[in-house]
């Protein structure tokens, strides 16, 4: 039966298949590559994009919505009331790290953004807030789910996540509907800044390179399919064929 597959008429189809299969793959991986690419650089654009002042993209009593995640924005205000502490997850064996957040009443408005100022390893030497009017770059990021974390405590004055609701009753002020990361030297004050996460891309970017990748190994499962066909049926053939000269 081996035999049959191997037969000199057939190694051309087989041939022709690898290279058929190859070459759609080949493709397929190509077009996949190019898909990869094209949300790497609209990630780029969201990183380098100019901010602009943070009133004319979003409002105090406006909700977060998705095109403002990753958003570089002005943000001109005064710090208010007492900042405080949000726990970040640790090991067993590691000590608790947190972040530290600062309340800031957006210029041209009566509410309060959250602003993450650094990292403190140590929440007993926290430089103070600064004082006086300020102006810096930040990015928006949206508030976190209060499910997972737990409440606000006042006699530690740790939070246990960046919840926008949860803080509203906490802080008893009207909060932006998310929060704010800066490396602004001015804002952390020797905090080492808190680098936000990787912009979030929708998969639809670059969706036809996506589309033309799928067709691409469609199109190899197809050529597959047909040598097998064609073959088997080539190797039936010839050995109907010796069959029927068996005396």
């Amino acid at each position: 039966m081996l035999g049959g597959w191997l037969a000199p008429r057939l190694l051309a189809l087989h041939a022709l298949a690898l290279v058929a299969i190859a070459t759609c793959a080949l493709m397929g991986l190509w077009q996949l590559g190019v898909y990869g690419s094209k949300h790497e650089d609209a990630a780029k654009l969201v990183r380098t994009a100019a901010p602009v002042d943070i009133l004319t993209v979003w409002g105090p009593d406006a909700a977060f919505t998705a095109d403002l995640t990753e958003r570089q924005v002005w943000v001109r205000g005064e710090f208010t009331g007492a900042q405080f502490l949000v726990r970040r997850g640790a090991g067993p064996d590691a000590a608790e790290r947190h972040w530290v957040v600062a309340p800031l009443r957006v210029e041209g408005t009566r509410s309060m953004l959250l602003v993450v100022r650094g990292w403190a390893d140590d929440r007993r030497e926290v430089p103070e807030r600064p004082r006086g009017t300020v102006t810096f770059r930040a990015v928006l990021q949206p508030g976190e789910d209060r499910s997972v974390a737990e409440p606000f405590d006042p006699k530690t004055g740790v939070a246990g996540s960046l919840s926008i609701p949860q803080l509203a009753n906490v802080l008893r002020g009207d909060l932006f509907s998310g929060y704010a990361l800066t490396d602004a030297t001015g804002i952390n004050a020797g905090l080492r800044p808190v680098e936000p996460p990787d912009p979030q891309v929708s998969w639809t970017v670059g969706l036809r390179n996506l589309a033309y990748a799928l067709q691409w190994w469609v199109f190899g499962l197809f050529a597959g399919f047909m040598w097998w066909r064609m073959a088997s049926e080539a190797v039936d053939v010839e050995a109907s064929v010796e069959t029927s000269r068996v005396p």
